[in-house]
């Protein structure tokens, strides 16, 4: 059989050695033929030849070896021109048996691969097992294999080796194979565009089930775009997806919000607390779009839901939407962006079981220091004399309390040391089972989370259970049934005004040093606690104040059937509950509070016993039809459906809303280059009164595929090049519940709520252009989208007095907001020889919010205020310019410029902005805003062999915080006062230190304490998220050992943070209530059975 081969000389490839160059051809030969054979009927490596040759050449018996089978070979005919004639006869005999009899005593081998057989020199020969096996000893191994579509279906032409041997053979046009292989050795099941996977032999099995996933490229990568998957070179819409495996596989993270942090540009993601089972991240997709509801519309498994009690290691996929064109299918809730996230699902294949599970600290990610007792007293006299009044605390007081001769009559209490948790546990264990066959499938999950927190008592524990399966009734229809049920308990200390958790904190901050945590025991007598002014200290609190309890409880079942009922045309349907109940107690024992001196009772604390139970139902059932067609360079998608839901939250109060639509989407492309989406929806509520519960939101986009244009071909380094435009309309009606009703006050019986029956929906117009490249071929991708998105019709209720009959001013359609933008990421993946895998992914989002109009503006709060050409989160106050020094006030001490009655050198110098020579209201404007403008991200991850290293910055421009309250002045005898930090007390004002970042020190700073830029500090950073370095094991001992993967990783997350802000985290923006969030260190390990 003469082969001929043609070679341009100038590849680099021809100037290889001869004998590289030959068995390379082979290959391709190979390939080429396994891409026919795939078609071709089924064949057995085990089918019985009979062979009889007569001193002739090696040609004659693959003659008669090919007449008789569906195995082809391949040589070339300068290599068997050397040997010499052979004679052989045998009967009955496998392949492997033949060949090795007729080239025993020549420099020939052989390579199988599928059906395939390449004659080599034999020093090319790859190794197999040893010939010596005992033929009875084979273990037969018969199956099926499939790919991983819903439903799946047999894969034709899979070639199935034993690896390191050349026993193999393919699967037939159903996916059916059979094969023998020694005990332990290792099956490769290869398709030319799939994964390969392999199977370690154990023992005979006859109904083997294996999945294989295909290789897709950046056009043909199939995402999930709301109620239906496309293919991304169909998409002309703003569509992107997370890496889950990068952000949420093998990461020690509790909530799938937090995952989103530095994982998608666009999304505007801060986590203001690390409180355990309130650590979720708040998320904004391109902008606040409302003063109303302006969070994302989040669809877990085509239901709305929240997706942080989602355990993460069972999700598939995550899909953000955030232009109008991709949205517009969700009509009525997609104004603030929508999020898709998708669970996985079992494939055909054995039982495969994981567990990953980790252990770790956690510690606050700044805790200022507070000064001990001798410097508080110091400092609490000077502040006192500052105010007028004498001092408290004596020399012989601070010396004593220096001397800690006598701790209980002179405390130095640490009250951090005390209450504070610096290594608090965090723990998750998993355990998942998945598999199945063509008929059913499933993917089951257990999940258990543990976290305390940096407060004695609080914690949360948290259970997931999740059964997720697929049962094909009919070779085309199928139904996937999911069961949910989640339970969560957090307990917090039972402290007074809230239970948000950092009611202890502030005690931590505000009770002073000089307070005995806890007097001497006496016998018979209970514990008696040191006391401040009214207050009980916190170690008090925390022992015998009692707990705060949530328990909540979620259930649900989704139901989605398919009907193929002709290809192309899909029937689907769905049908989902949901029960959610919520128990609040409070619990505490009696408990009677002593003087320790004179044993008097000072206070008791009752028995407490207090629940407050509250219960959701929800309901979704809906339906849609979709249609492909491809005619020669057309392809078309349609898809048409209706819904309808209702939400019933029943506590003191029944709340009850729902929401009826129906909605169409039509695709079309042309050669893949131009394409086009139209989508509507319309939208029914219960949130607004008749003439405007129904409402219509339509979109367009269009796409150009540039890189299928022939001229790109001249444009090699270009592998894809997308222009995409698209604008729309998208609804609000996050709006509250009844706001069209006038409602009466159960306290002052006149009217509680003054409802508009006029008031209709939000609209959101959006208008995106983007671009989306690949570079290289697509090693390196970049996206880049410019946005303009203008709210309309935004329901305001513009401020009125009491005096108007009513609490609350009557809402109305009065307001438009606009944010404009930009976003570009970038993702590289490529590689540093054959053994270092590397991937860069940077992102940064810009965005601009701006109040266009608003009715009888501004609105202002004591700190907040919202005006036109200002930002839903501007910041009101005064202009400052610094601290009043000696020089702004003659020799008598009166003031030279306008301050506020009573200021002395070291207050804060307000500035007269309209110029009456007073310091007034009239002087207050827009001081800041705390939402910056920019914000970035890169993740890095290099991969060496068997191990990784992967770290993710993520930080923002600046951003305005507001430092108040305690850290900003200290020793306030109102309820503000509190100890001072280390870092006041090296910065406050003083006659030797006027250059000083906090004003002077006193007890009563009504005028410092006014709402300024003064206290406004930049709260830009840059935080390294997290540090990750994993070892992935990969012995052959363990895989005959049945153990197909093990991982060990450990993980720092939020290990560093640079910012020019003190006192308090960035993202809490100076909020000294809010409990910050945790850095910690984590050990861990996933197990793949």
């Amino acid at each position: 059989m003469q082969k001929f081969y043609v070679c341009w000389r100038s590849l680099p490839l021809c100037n290889a050695p001869a004998k590289l160059w030959h068995v390379m051809r082979l290959v391709m030969i190979l390939f080429f033929a396994g891409l026919v054979s795939a078609y071709g009927k089924s064949f057995s490596q085990n089918s019985p030849l009979h062979v009889n040759v007569k001193d002739a050449p090696l040609t004659e018996l693959f003659r008669q070896i090919q007449q008789q089978s569906n195995w082809r070979i391949f040589y070339k005919d300068e290599l068997l021109s050397r040997e010499k004639n052979i004679t052989l006869r045998l009967q009955g005999r496998r392949l492997v048996e033949v060949l090795d009899k007729a080239l025993g005593g020549t420099g020939l081998g052989y390579t199988i691969i599928g059906n395939q057989v390449a004659i080599v020199p034999k020093a090319e020969q790859p190794p197999r097992f040893s010939q010596q096996v005992r033929e009875d000893s084979l273990l037969t191994i018969k199956g099926r294999v499939y790919d991983t579509h819903e439903p799946p279906e047999g894969l034709p032409g899979v070639s199935v080796g034993v690896k390191g041997s050349s026993r193999g053979t393919t699967s037939d046009a159903d996916g059916y194979f059979s094969i023998q292989a020694p005990k332990n050795a290792v099956l490769v099941f290869s398709l030319i565009g799939f994964t390969p996977t392999e199977f370690n032999v154990l023992k005979n099995n006859n109904a083997l089930s294996i999945s294989l996933a295909e290789k897709v490229s950046a056009l043909d990568e199939v995402v999930v775009v709301g109620l239906t998957e496309q293919q991304r070179k169909h998409i002309a819409s703003s569509v992107a997806t997370l890496n889950v495996k990068s952000a949420m596989s093998g990461k020690p993270i509790t909530t799938i919000s937090q995952a989103l942090q530095g994982g998608v540009t666009g999304l505007q993601v801060s986590q203001a607390s690390g409180l355990p089972g309130g650590d979720a991240a708040t998320i904004k997709i391109r902008g606040i779009s409302t003063i109303n509801g302006s969070s994302p519309l989040v669809m877990v498994d085509g239901v709305p839901m929240d997706m942080d009690f989602i355990d993460p290691l069972t999700v598939e996929s995550v899909t953000v939407l955030k232009d109008a064109a991709a949205a517009a299918i969700y009509g009525a809730r997609a104004a603030n962006g929508v999020i898709l996230v998708t669970t996985k699902r079992g494939v055909p294949g054995r039982v495969a079981v994981t567990y990953d599970g980790y252990y770790g600290v956690q510690s606050p990610t700044i805790m200022p220091s507070l000064v001990d007792a001798p410097a508080y007293m110091r400092m609490y006299n000077e502040g006192l004399i500052n105010s007028g009044k004498p001092a408290l605390y004596s020399e012989e007081d601070i010396q004593n309390t220096i001397a800690g001769t006598d701790p209980v009559k002179y405390p130095n209490t640490n009250w951090q040391d005390l209450i504070v948790n610096k290594r608090a546990p965090i723990t998750s264990h998993s355990v998942g089972l998945s598999g199945g066959n063509s008929l059913a499938r499933f993917a089951l999950n257990a999940n258990y989370q543990y976290q305390e927190g940096m407060t004695p008592v609080t914690s949360s524990k948290k259970y997931n259970i999740r059964a997720n399966t697929s049962i094909s009734l009919a070779k085309n229809f199928q139904v996937n049934m999911d069961l949910l049920a989640i339970k969560r308990n957090i307990l917090l200390p039972n402290r007074t005004l809230g239970h948000n958790g950092t009611r202890i904190l502030e005690d931590v901050y505000r009770v002073p040093p000089t307070i005995l945590a806890k007097y001497p025991q006496v016998e018979g007598v209970d514990d008696i606690y040191g006391r401040y002014v009214d207050i009980v200290n916190p170690l008090a609190y925390v022992e015998k104040g009692g707990k705060f309890s949530n328990e909540y409880a979620q259930s649900s079942i989704n139901l989605q059937p398919k009907w193929e009922v002709i290809p192309g045309l899909n029937l689907r349907g769905q049908f989902s509950y949901r029960l959610n109940s919520d128990l609040k107690g409070s619990l505490r024992d009696n408990y009677n509070f002593f003087d320790y001196y004179t044993g008097q009772l000072l206070q008791t604390w009752s028995q407490q016993r207090t629940y407050t139970q509250g219960r959701t139902t929800y309901y979704y059932i809906g339906a849609n039809a979709d249609y492909t067609l491809d005619v020669k360079d057309h392809h078309f998608f349609a898809m048409a459906g209706y819904s309808q839901e209702e939400d019933n939250n029943t506590t003191t109060t029944l709340n009850i809303s729902s929401i009826v639509s129906t909605y169409a989407k039509l695709n079309y492309s042309f050669k893949e280059k131009y394409l086009l989406e139209i989508t509507g929806r319309l939208d029914g509520s219960s949130k607004f009164a008749q003439g405007h519960k129904y409402g219509f939101f339509p979109s367009v986009a269009a796409g150009w595929n540039i890189s299928k244009e022939p001229f790109m071909a001249k444009l090699p380094t270009i592998s894809n090049m997308k222009l995409r435009a698209s604008y729309g309309q998208l609804g609000n009606e996050d709006i509250g519940l009844y706001r069209y009703q006038t409602t009466i006050s159960n306290s002052s019986g006149i009217e509680g709520n003054y409802g508009n029956p006029d008031i209709t929906w939000e609209t959101v117009n959006m208008l995106d252009i983007g671009l989306d490249m690949g570079l290289f071929q697509n090693k390196l991708e970049v996206v880049f989208d410019y946005y303009n998105k203008l709210t309309n019709d935004i329901i305001l209720a513009p401020p009125l007095s009491y005096t108007g009959g009513f609490e609350d001013a009557v809402p109305v359609n009065a307001g438009k907001v606009r944010n404009e933008g930009w976003e570009l990421s970038l993702n590289y993946n490529g590689n540093i020889g054959k053994e270092v895998d590397i991937s860069f992914r940077p992102g940064v989002t810009y965005n601009k919010n701006t109040i266009v109009s608003l009715l009888n503006g501004p609105y202002v709060t004591a700190t907040t205020i919202r005006q036109e050409g200002g930002t839903t989160a501007g910041m009101f106050g005064y202009k400052t310019g610094g601290l009043l020094q000696q020089s702004d006030f003659d020799k008598d001490g009166n003031p030279l410029i306008p301050v506020l009655p009573g200021a002395q050198p070291g207050d804060i110098k307000y500035l007269d902005l309209n110029g009456d020579k007073l310091i007034g209201s009239e002087d207050q404007t827009e001081i800041g805003n705390p939402v910056p403008r920019l914000n970035y991200f890169a993740n890095f991850r290099i991969a060496y062999k068997h191990f990784d290293l992967e770290f993710l910055l993520q930080g923002t421009n600046k951003a305005d915080a507001l430092l108040a309250g305690m850290l900003a002045l200290p020793m306030d005898n109102s309820r503000d006062g509190g100890v001072p930090t280390r870092f006041y007390a090296d910065n406050y004002w003083t006659p030797d230190r006027t250059d000083a970042m906090f004003p002077r020190l006193n007890t009563l700073p009504a005028n410092n304490k006014l709402s300024s830029d003064f206290w406004l500090q930049d709260a830009a950073y840059l935080r390294i998220k997290y540090v990750q370095i994993g070892y992935n094991t990969q012995a052959d001992f363990l895989k005959r050992a049945g153990i197909h993967g093990l991982r060990f990783y450990l993980n720092a997350q939020n290990p560093f943070t640079f910012t020019s802000l003190k006192l308090t985290d960035p993202e809490s923006k100076g909020d000294q209530w809010t409990y910050g969030i945790m850095k910690a260190f984590i050990a861990g390990i996933n197990v793949q059975l």
